[in-house]
Protein backbone atom coordinates (compact mmCIF):
# COMPACT_ATOMS: atom_id res chain seq x y z
CA UNK A 1 0.00 0.00 0.00
CA UNK A 2 1.81 3.63 -0.83
CA UNK A 3 2.19 6.22 1.91
CA UNK A 4 -0.69 8.64 2.07
CA UNK A 5 0.22 12.51 2.33
CA UNK A 6 -1.44 15.30 2.54
CA UNK A 7 0.29 18.65 1.87
CA UNK A 8 -0.94 22.18 1.98
CA UNK A 9 -1.45 24.53 -1.20
CA UNK A 10 1.66 26.54 -0.48
CA UNK A 11 4.13 23.22 0.46
CA UNK A 12 3.08 21.11 -2.76
CA UNK A 13 3.79 24.17 -5.17
CA UNK A 14 7.39 25.20 -3.09
CA UNK A 15 7.95 21.15 -3.32
CA UNK A 16 6.69 20.41 -6.73
CA UNK A 17 7.09 23.49 -8.39
CA UNK A 18 4.18 23.30 -11.31
CA UNK A 19 4.74 24.99 -14.45
CA UNK A 20 2.61 27.54 -15.53
CA UNK A 21 0.24 27.23 -18.43
CA UNK A 22 1.92 28.37 -21.84
CA UNK A 23 -0.75 28.03 -23.91
CA UNK A 24 -3.62 30.10 -22.57
CA UNK A 25 -2.93 33.13 -20.83
CA UNK A 26 -5.96 32.98 -19.34
CA UNK A 27 -5.72 30.18 -17.63
CA UNK A 28 -6.99 29.12 -13.96
CA UNK A 29 -5.29 28.67 -10.29
CA UNK A 30 -3.77 31.81 -10.69
CA UNK A 31 -1.46 32.94 -8.49
CA UNK A 32 -1.47 36.66 -9.42
CA UNK A 33 1.05 36.34 -11.97
CA UNK A 34 0.59 32.76 -14.06
CA UNK A 35 -2.41 29.88 -14.55
CA UNK A 36 -1.43 26.83 -13.93
CA UNK A 37 -4.26 24.87 -14.86
CA UNK A 38 -4.58 22.68 -17.98
CA UNK A 39 -8.08 21.75 -20.07
CA UNK A 40 -8.92 18.57 -20.46
CA UNK A 41 -9.30 18.27 -23.84
CA UNK A 42 -7.89 19.70 -26.91
CA UNK A 43 -3.99 21.27 -27.30
CA UNK A 44 -4.10 21.71 -23.79
CA UNK A 45 -4.56 17.82 -22.94
CA UNK A 46 -2.02 16.94 -25.67
CA UNK A 47 0.19 18.78 -23.96
CA UNK A 48 -0.15 17.35 -20.74
CA UNK A 49 -0.64 13.75 -22.49
CA UNK A 50 3.02 14.00 -23.44
CA UNK A 51 4.67 15.35 -19.90
CA UNK A 52 6.47 12.69 -17.59
CA UNK A 53 3.68 10.96 -15.52
CA UNK A 54 5.03 11.64 -12.68
CA UNK A 55 4.97 15.30 -13.42
CA UNK A 56 1.07 15.37 -14.01
CA UNK A 57 -1.41 16.34 -10.94
CA UNK A 58 -5.10 16.26 -11.47
CA UNK A 59 -7.52 19.15 -10.05
CA UNK A 60 -10.72 17.53 -8.78
CA UNK A 61 -13.96 17.81 -7.30
CA UNK A 62 -14.39 15.89 -4.47
CA UNK A 63 -16.84 14.07 -2.81
CA UNK A 64 -17.28 15.94 -0.26
CA UNK A 65 -17.84 19.06 -2.11
CA UNK A 66 -14.24 20.54 -1.74
CA UNK A 67 -11.70 20.60 -4.32
CA UNK A 68 -8.16 18.46 -3.86
CA UNK A 69 -5.16 18.08 -6.25
CA UNK A 70 -4.09 14.95 -6.74
CA UNK A 71 -0.87 13.05 -8.12
CA UNK A 72 -1.36 11.26 -11.26
CA UNK A 73 -3.54 11.85 -14.10
CA UNK A 74 -7.56 11.24 -13.32
CA UNK A 75 -10.51 10.93 -14.99
CA UNK A 76 -13.46 10.72 -12.34
CA UNK A 77 -14.63 14.50 -11.28
CA UNK A 78 -11.78 16.20 -12.90
CA UNK A 79 -11.34 19.91 -13.54
CA UNK A 80 -8.02 20.42 -15.07
CA UNK A 81 -4.60 19.21 -14.68
CA UNK A 82 -1.47 20.56 -13.67
CA UNK A 83 2.38 19.62 -14.76
CA UNK A 84 5.53 20.30 -12.22
CA UNK A 85 9.12 20.38 -12.56
CA UNK A 86 9.70 18.10 -10.00
CA UNK A 87 8.53 14.65 -9.91
CA UNK A 88 6.48 12.63 -7.44
CA UNK A 89 7.72 9.27 -6.43
CA UNK A 90 5.24 6.20 -7.12
CA UNK A 91 4.76 4.88 -4.05
CA UNK A 92 3.79 7.73 -2.20
CA UNK A 93 -0.28 9.08 -2.99
CA UNK A 94 -0.28 12.78 -2.05
CA UNK A 95 -3.94 14.68 -1.56
CA UNK A 96 -4.12 18.64 -1.36
CA UNK A 97 -6.83 20.45 -0.40
CA UNK A 98 -7.41 23.72 -2.04
CA UNK A 99 -11.29 24.11 -1.07
CA UNK A 100 -13.78 22.80 1.58
CA UNK A 101 -17.27 23.58 2.20
CA UNK A 102 -16.34 24.06 5.77
CA UNK A 103 -14.31 27.27 5.16
CA UNK A 104 -14.90 30.00 2.20
CA UNK A 105 -11.94 31.82 1.94
CA UNK A 106 -12.78 35.60 0.00
CA UNK A 107 -10.40 35.21 -3.00
CA UNK A 108 -10.97 39.41 -2.83
CA UNK A 109 -10.37 40.24 0.80
CA UNK A 110 -9.06 36.98 2.03
CA UNK A 111 -11.81 37.01 5.22
CA UNK A 112 -12.83 33.59 6.30
CA UNK A 113 -16.20 32.21 6.65
CA UNK A 114 -16.78 28.70 8.26
CA UNK A 115 -19.49 26.30 8.51
CA UNK A 116 -22.67 27.51 7.40
CA UNK A 117 -21.72 30.30 6.21
CA UNK A 118 -19.13 28.71 4.21
CA UNK A 119 -21.46 26.48 2.81
CA UNK A 120 -23.55 29.85 1.97
CA UNK A 121 -20.81 31.74 0.04
CA UNK A 122 -19.94 28.47 -2.20
CA UNK A 123 -23.76 28.15 -3.23
CA UNK A 124 -24.22 32.17 -4.02
CA UNK A 125 -21.00 34.11 -4.22
CA UNK A 126 -18.43 31.90 -5.27
CA UNK A 127 -18.84 33.08 -9.24
CA UNK A 128 -18.94 36.37 -8.29
CA UNK A 129 -14.59 35.44 -6.89
CA UNK A 130 -15.95 37.88 -3.66
CA UNK A 131 -17.75 37.05 -0.12
CA UNK A 132 -21.01 38.98 0.60
CA UNK A 133 -18.88 41.32 2.54
CA UNK A 134 -17.73 42.65 -0.81
CA UNK A 135 -20.38 41.65 -3.46
CA UNK A 136 -22.40 44.88 -4.50
CA UNK A 137 -25.95 46.06 -3.48
CA UNK A 138 -26.54 45.36 -7.09
CA UNK A 139 -24.42 41.80 -7.31
CA UNK A 140 -26.75 40.70 -4.23
CA UNK A 141 -29.71 42.01 -6.15
CA UNK A 142 -28.62 40.11 -8.85
CA UNK A 143 -28.49 36.70 -7.10
CA UNK A 144 -31.47 37.09 -5.56
CA UNK A 145 -33.47 37.85 -8.66
CA UNK A 146 -31.94 34.81 -10.39
CA UNK A 147 -32.96 32.42 -7.63
CA UNK A 148 -36.50 33.97 -7.60
CA UNK A 149 -36.85 33.23 -11.05
CA UNK A 150 -35.14 29.52 -10.66
CA UNK A 151 -37.58 29.26 -8.03
CA UNK A 152 -40.72 29.94 -10.75
CA UNK A 153 -38.91 27.63 -12.99
CA UNK A 154 -39.05 24.86 -10.69
CA UNK A 155 -42.87 25.71 -9.51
Amino acid sequence: MNEFIELTEEKWFDTFKPIPNHLDENASFNDGKNGYLFETYGEELDFVRNQEPNKIWTYCDGDDGGTYIFNGMHIVNRIGYLVTTLPFYGNKDYQIQISSNDLYVCPNCDEEWEDESAALHYEKFEDLEKCAGCATIEEIAEIEEMETHNANLRN
